[in-house]
C-alpha cells in the first residue's frame, strides 16, 4: 500500500510538473484594434485569434482588444514599435506618420475600385510595402479592405466639389489626406480616431470619411451624420502590424504561423467587405442618412493628379517610388 502510495504521489508530481511546463511553453498575444467588433477589424481580429491557437494547439493564445481598449491608434503604433505591444490594427492614414513610404495608399484615386486595391495589397507590392514597414519597426499580416472613404457632415448633400466649401472635416494626422481635403475646398481638421464621436458631437467638425460598415459600428448616425456621399478618392485599408522585434524572435514556424493566420484574416475580411457593405448602406438609409453621388468625380480626379501627387510625391519617396508601387501593382508609370 505505501508503495502505491509513493507511486501515486510521484505520478501527481510529474503532471504538475508537465502542466507547469506547458504553461511556460504557452504565449499570449496581445492585439489592439480601433473599430468596434462588429467592424471589419471584429473579422480580422476573430480569424486570427482562432486560426493562431487552433494551429499552435493552444500554445498561442491571442487576446483582442477593441474600440481603442488600449489607447488611441498612433499610441498603439508607438507600443508595437518598441516591442511592448504584439499586434494592432489600425488606419493607414494614422501608420503614414511612421512609415512616409507607405502613403502612396493614401495619394487621392490612387484606386478606382476593390480589384485594384487587392491586387496592390498581394504578391508583389505586398512585399513592397513590407520592405517600408519592416524599416520602421513593425511588419503587416493582414491588409483589412474597409471601402472607400465615403465623405459624411450633418450640414447639406454634398454633390459637387463646390459643396465642400465652408466644412470642416475631421481628417486624421496625414499630410496626403489633409492636402486633399484642402484641394476638394473643405477645411481639414487633424482629429484622433478616439475623439472623432465626441467632436462630431460637439461640432467641432462637420463630418469625417468612413465606409458604410465602419460608419455603421461607430454609430455616426447618433453624432449628428444625416449626409452621406460616394466619393472614391481613397480606399481606407487597415493594416494588421506585429512588431518587427517580437517577430524576429520567433521561430521560423511560428513566423510562417503569423504569415498564414494574416493571410486567413484577409481572405476573411474580403468576403465580409463584399457581402456586408450593401447591408450597412441599406441600414443607414432606413435610420434616416441621406446617401448622395457626385456629378463632378472627373473634377476630383484632376485636382488630385494636378495638385495634390505632385505636392505629395516627395513625401511619399518620389516620382520613383511611387512608380515602382505601380510597376509591381501592374499599372501603367506616372508622369507628372
Amino acid at each position: 500500500m505505501k508503495r502505491i502510495t509513493v507511486l501515486l504521489l510521484a505520478l501527481v508530481m510529474l503532471a504538475a510538473g508537465a502542466l507547469e511546463a506547458y504553461a511556460a511553453r504557452t504565449t499570449t498575444m496581445r492585439m489592439a484594434l480601433g473599430d468596434p467588433e462588429d467592424s471589419e477589424m471584429g473579422v480580422v481580429g476573430n480569424t486570427f485569434k482562432k486560426f493562431v491557437e487552433e494551429k499552435s494547439n493552444g500554445r498561442i493564445k491571442v487576446d483582442l482588444f477593441f474600440a481603442k481598449a488600449l489607447g488611441d491608434e498612433t499610441e498603439t503604433i508607438h507600443n508595437v514599435r518598441a516591442g511592448t505591444l504584439e499586434l494592432s490594427c489600425v488606419g493607414i492614414a494614422n501608420i503614414v506618420p511612421f512609415a512616409p513610404d507607405l502613403g502612396v495608399l493614401t495619394l487621392p484615386y490612387m484606386f478606382s475600385n476593390l480589384e485594384e486595391v487587392v491586387a496592390a495589397t498581394t504578391g508583389e507590392p505586398h512585399n513592397l510595402l513590407n520592405s517600408y514597414a519592416t524599416k520602421a519597426g513593425f511588419r503587416i499580416l493582414t491588409w483589412t479592405y474597409t471601402d472607400f472613404r465615403y465623405i459624411s457632415n450633418r450640414v447639406r448633400p454634398i454633390t459637387k466639389m463646390e459643396d465642400m466649401r465652408g466644412l470642416k472635416f475631421r481628417v486624421p494626422q496625414n499630410r496626403i489626406l489633409i492636402a486633399a481635403n484642402a484641394a476638394f475646398g473643405g477645411s481639414p481638421v487633424p482629429i484622433s480616431w478616439a475623439e472623432t464621436f465626441t467632436a462630431l458631437q460637439q461640432g467641432v467638425v462637420d463630418g469625417p470619411c468612413y465606409g458604410y460598415i465602419g460608419f455603421r459600428a461607430m454609430r455616426f448616425y447618433e453624432a449628428q451624420q444625416r449626409f452621406i456621399t460616394e466619393v472614391h478618392y481613397t480606399y481606407q485599408v487597415q493594416p494588421l502590424i506585429i512588431s518587427e522585434r517580437l517577430f524576429q524572435r520567433m521561430s521560423k514556424e511560428d513566423q510562417q504561423l503569423m504569415i498564414d493566420a494574416g493571410k486567413a484574416a484577409q481572405e476573411a475580411v474580403l468576403e465580409y467587405q463584399v457581402r456586408e457593405a450593401a447591408a450597412a448602406k441599406a441600414y443607414l438609409q432606413s435610420v434616416g442618412v441621406q446617401i448622395s453621388y457626385l456629378e463632378d468625380e472627373e473634377e476630383w480626379k484632376r485636382v488630385s493628379m494636378e495638385k495634390v501627387w505632385p505636392a505629395m510625391a516627395d513625401f511619399v519617396g518620389g516620382v520613383e517610388a511611387i512608380n515602382d508601387f505601380l510597376k509591381a501593382a501592374g499599372r501603367p508609370a506616372w508622369k507628372p
